[in-house]
């Protein structure tokens, strides 16, 4: 019995089976029964210690193949086996009239001919292209050392009725037929048709991180070292450990929903990876979706973060090139790259297309917007009620995917939506700890109101028949490592601020949709609450490996030129003795206050070039010369907090804590901590927090904080605090997330 064989188990993962369906497809689809019940019999054959993971329809697209035969039914990845390709015919028997080499001649059908293990093969040696190009996956002779094997399932035969038709001679296919697909007899004739691969746990783990569309191929710098000393080292371990996307993440990726969507989640938690790849799974299938003409859908993936732009493009891609094998300049769709704004100069934009499509909007640039609408926050929202109040909008594409929602208001997504065919298929997602100010995402009947009859013109509840859910909510942050998000939120809510928490979430349920557990009683006001974030929730790379007090340092100076000194001595100790390349180093200048008749940001980019020049490092500041690049290769990024959202490095220096408190830019505290906070998560490892003003509060707040994170296991105490007198309270309608829980599948 197959639950007796040898199963090869890793003595630290708590790794089962995983099923990942891909599929959008349900029993009226023509052999939609068969391959349903055959999506069934396998997830019941595999005991549930076993290590491998298995997708129903993984999105393989063979461009300008067979209508009929477009990806992959089933492609099992399993420790002992190896990468198996497994094709669902639903044929009869009596509808096969001749099998000659690869080629299957039909009666009665549609199709004349088919070919199903030629298909699986070739779409198996698709995917092993990829995995040979991992350097941990190929063998001395270059060859790849996950085998794979291509199977033809046929629910609808027996071996029986196939023997006597005189398919079973030594050239006959390797198939599984219909009375072979109960739970002890499937796994049975599994054994007896693939190989015994035996693949090693590195092995095993390097070709799922493949396959989860996450794996990065490794660079020309090697595998990264088993006992890192650098923070070079570490960094390489944290980049290659990060890229595969968990069981979760794929779900949201490669289903693509009828309708709405939104993904709600942590700093860190990889929506704007998720984002990227549900464009290219919908560019690269539009006929999945969509009943239009190919070449007649249109697509846009837009943003606010300008410097954004190169990663998303960089990312679609990618993830298009693993659907499709070619580049995504090539699709049969069009999909637009494009910025929320756009202009003549910036380039093209949604608020840019609309109006110029729409004879009775004048189009604003910027400073048109900040010319006419002084007083509004975000100059975005009012020009986008002008494109609303205007009249019609054109329907200008069929989906429209938002990174950065929380950073567009009411105004700018129901443009989006106006501008969309009447599916409404808007996809957007929320990134809940950018800014701390959107730890509650707007409901969507906040957003986009409601009928005459008073329900939401888009009801986010629940999922969709068949297919997706319509709200996702991400729990986990893969970036940031665990002490530095605990700090990052503490110190964001002023927790330990000696006058009380300046905001703060109160429910238990708010707490937990950020990924943390809380003991409080939250109707008692002063009372204890102790925050804890298990570290199921912040899997990150090196987790374990380096304490808080490695990760996080705090210094305060008693003047800015002191600061400064210190901070352009640890980043040249950085590149010159921990290896880091200098693009993977951030600096972040929160202070407001000029200094030597400049802005402190620009007073701050003059000295560390005076002091990093004569050590040959070089000073990228995103700000100058209308430069569009956030990162340039072998220079330090120097960016203030506008340009650093959406952005991440491995070391990131954080200039001027102090101004949080002591000075009163951008009015009130609240906004001045939201802006450390989003600074503070920008790390993926090591962060450095320096101000002047050694007695200010927030430099005893922060000794608190680390004092706290760096126990074991660590946590934070708070006072419970009065709702009424928090500035901003956060998460307060957890009470509508039901169904939005990314355990629901």
């Amino acid at each position: 019995m197959y639950k007796s064989r040898l199963r090869f188990r890793s003595d630290t993962s708590e790794e089962t089976m995983d099923y990942i369906n891909a599929a959008s497809i349900s029993e009226s689809d023509p052999g939609g029964a068969a391959e349903l019940s055959v999506w069934d019999s396998l997830r019941q054959c595999f005991d549930s210690s076993e290590e491998g993971i298995l997708y129903h329809q993984y999105p393989i697209i063979e461009k300008g193949g067979n209508q009929f035969d477009r990806k992959p039914d089933f492609v099992l990845l399993h420790q002992e086996y190896g990468l198996v390709i497994l094709e669902c015919k639903g044929y009869r028997i009596d509808q096969i009239e001749e099998i000659s080499g690869d080629t299957w001649t039909l009666q009665g059908m549609t199709q004349r001919t088919a070919t199903p293990l030629e298909q699986a093969r070739d779409q198996g040696y698709h995917l092993i292209s990829f995995l040979r190009r991992e350097r941990g996956l190929r063998n001395d002779r270059g060859k790849c050392v996950v085998p794979m094997t291509p199977v033809v399932v046929l629910p609808n035969i027996e071996r029986e009725d196939w023997n006597q038709r005189g398919f079973n001679g030594p050239s006959a296919p390797r198939v599984i037929t219909g009375d072979e697909l109960g739970e002890v007899t499937l796994r049975d004739r599994l054994d007896s048709v693939l190989p015994q691969s035996h693949l090693s746990q590195n092995e095993y783990h390097t070709a799922k991180g493949v396959l989860s569309c996450g794996q990065a191929i490794s660079s020309s710098s090697g595998d990264p070292t088993d006992n890192p000393q650098t923070r070079s080292e570490y960094y390489e371990q944290i980049t290659k450990g990060i890229h595969g996307l968990d069981k979760k993440q794929q779900h949201i990726g490669l289903k693509t929903p009828p309708g709405p969507q939104q993904i709600r989640g942590i700093a860190g938690s990889g929506k704007t990876v998720l984002i990227a790849m549900k464009a290219a799974r919908m560019l690269s299938e539009p006929s999945e979706w969509s009943d239009g003409d190919p070449e007649d859908i249109q697509l846009a993936l837009t943003f606010s973060t300008k410097s954004l732009y190169e990663t998303l493009t960089g990312l679609v891609e990618r993830f298009y090139r693993q659907f499709s094998g070619e580049s995504f300049e090539t699709a049969d769709a069009t999909l637009d790259i494009i910025h929320g704004w756009g202009g003549a100069k910036t380039g093209n934009g949604i608020y840019y297309q609309l109006s110029k499509r729409m004879s009775d909007v004048q189009f604003k640039r910027f400073s048109d917007a900040q010319e006419k609408y002084p007083d509004a926050d975000d100059k975005q929202e009012p020009v986008a009620k002008e494109v609303l109040e205007a009249g019609e909008v054109p329907q200008l594409w069929d989906a429209i995917l938002v990174d950065e929602a929380q950073d567009f208001g009411p105004n700018f997504l129901n443009m989006c939506r106006e501008a969309l065919t009447d599916e409404n298929r808007l996809i957007w997602a929320y990134d809940e700890a950018q800014d701390l100010t959107s730890l509650s995402a707007p409901s969507p009947t906040n957003i986009f109101g409601t009928d005459e009859d008073g329900d939401p013109l888009l009801d986010l509840s629940g999922q969709y028949s068949g297919g997706p859910q319509k709200t996702y909510i991400m729990r986990k942050s893969y970036r940031a490592p665990r002490s530095l998000l605990m700090l990052a939120h503490t110190v964001g809510m002023g927790l330990k601020r000696t006058e009380g928490p300046i905001q703060a979430i109160t429910r238990q349920e708010g707490w937990e949709n950020l990924g943390y557990e809380v003991d409080a009683d939250f109707r008692k006001i002063g009372s204890t609450a102790i925050l804890k974030r298990p570290v199921d929730n912040s899997p990150h790379p090196i987790q374990g490996e380096l304490t808080a007090s490695d990760l996080i340092t705090h210094n305060s100076f008693e003047s800015k030129l002191d600061e400064l000194n210190w901070v352009s001595e640890h980043i040249r100790t950085d590149i010159e003795e921990e290896d880091l390349d200098p693009e993977n180093i951030l600096v972040i200048p929160l202070s407001r206050t000029p200094r030597e008749n400049m802005k402190n940001r620009d007073y701050i980019a003059d000295k560390l070039r005076t002091q990093l020049e004569p050590h040959n490092i070089t000073i990228n500041a995103v700000w100058e010369n209308r430069n569009k690049k956030f990162g340039r290769e072998g220079e330090v990024t120097l960016s203030a907090i506008n340009r650093a959202k959406g952005n991440e490095a491995a070391s990131v220096y954080v200039l001027g804590v102090d101004s949080v408190t002591g000075e009163q830019w951008r009015d009130e505290e609240v906004h001045r901590r939201n802006q450390l906070f989003v600074a503070l998560t920008r790390s993926r490892a090591w962060v450095s927090m320096s101000g002047v003003n050694p007695a200010d509060s927030i430099h005893d707040e922060i000794s608190s904080v680390l004092t706290e994170i760096n126990s074991s296991p660590p946590q934070v105490t708070f006072e419970v605090p009065n709702s009424r007198e928090l500035d901003n309270e956060l998460e307060k309608d957890t009470e509508t997330l039901e169904n939005a829980n990314l355990d629901d599948f």
